[in-house]
């Protein structure tokens, strides 16, 4: 689509607009705030941000690998995602592997009477049912564009209970959540995928200490975490080791982590 039918699309899809709302249409994607303001985030992210990443990805073996160990309900962990982890995908998208592993401070027990796992999680039962959601999502469409703009928009509704931004976001990126809920939450399939999760939270060495935690090239370090809640960008930048880097930089956010139990 070329730019002037790009305008064109967003001027009609964005009556909507706020006073943050850029004037000129062509500013609209330029962050992510300004397609919120402008009530455009989805068309921002299917014409622009999704074309923007189309490029080549680099050498698989020079690739960062992140990844980040949630919970769906943690303050700190939507934070995170909605902040840092969207800032980098559509920017250093091409220079990294993304890993997310929705299950953080959560516990689970084997139940012989049901031949099941039973989860309990910190901020309680939606939070598991978020938890697995996001879960079963990743396995129906494993590619991470087109999962992450779904979990994404949900760990940015900060006004909805889960449920009800489940819906809203299904509805917007096209993820049936009432049959993924039939077909895998509620089902041994989505059992044994969240006790995956589990597992490979379980695992971690160091043990994680809270959530949002954060590996890169498998590694944890407080001094990595840090930098990475600060700088995403920044610190994907840093460690990867291939050519072309892109020349782009990270915002600063605040040290923010949920405590587990």
């Amino acid at each position: 689509m070329n730019l002037l039918l790009l305008i064109i699309t967003l001027v009609v899809v964005g009556t909507k607009t706020s006073a943050l709302c850029p004037n000129n249409p062509s500013d609209w994607c330029s962050n992510i705030n300004s397609a919120k303001s402008c009530d455009v985030v989805k068309q921002c992210w299917d014409n622009v941000w999704s074309q923007r990443n189309q490029r080549e990805k680099k050498d698989k073996s020079d690739l960062v690998e992140f990844t980040l160990y949630y919970e769906t309900l943690c303050p700190d962990c939507m934070e995170f995602m909605s902040s840092q982890i969207l800032h980098a995908f559509l920017t250093v998208k091409e220079i990294m592997n993304l890993t997310l592993v929705p299950y953080g401070n959560a516990n689970e027990i084997w139940r012989n009477e049901t031949k099941l796992w039973q989860f309990s999680c910190q901020h309680g039962p939606d939070e598991c049912w978020g938890n697995l959601l996001h879960t079963c999502v990743m396995y129906y469409k494993p590619k991470t564009d087109d999962h992450l703009p779904f979990i994404l928009c949900m760990e940015g509704n900060k006004v909805d209970d889960i449920q009800t931004a489940a819906s809203k976001c299904g509805a917007q990126y096209s993820i049936d959540v009432d049959k993924i809920e039939s077909d895998c939450i509620y089902n041994r399939l989505g059992n044994g995928l969240q006790h995956n999760m589990a597992v490979k939270t379980d695992s971690l060495n160091p043990p994680h200490k809270y959530v949002p935690w954060i590996t890169v090239n498998g590694k944890h370090t407080e001094e990595i975490q840090k930098r990475a809640e600060k700088d995403l960008v920044g610190l994907i930048c840093e460690t990867y080791q291939g050519t072309n880097k892109p020349e782009v930089c990270g915002k600063e956010n605040t040290d923010r982590k949920c405590f587990k139990n």
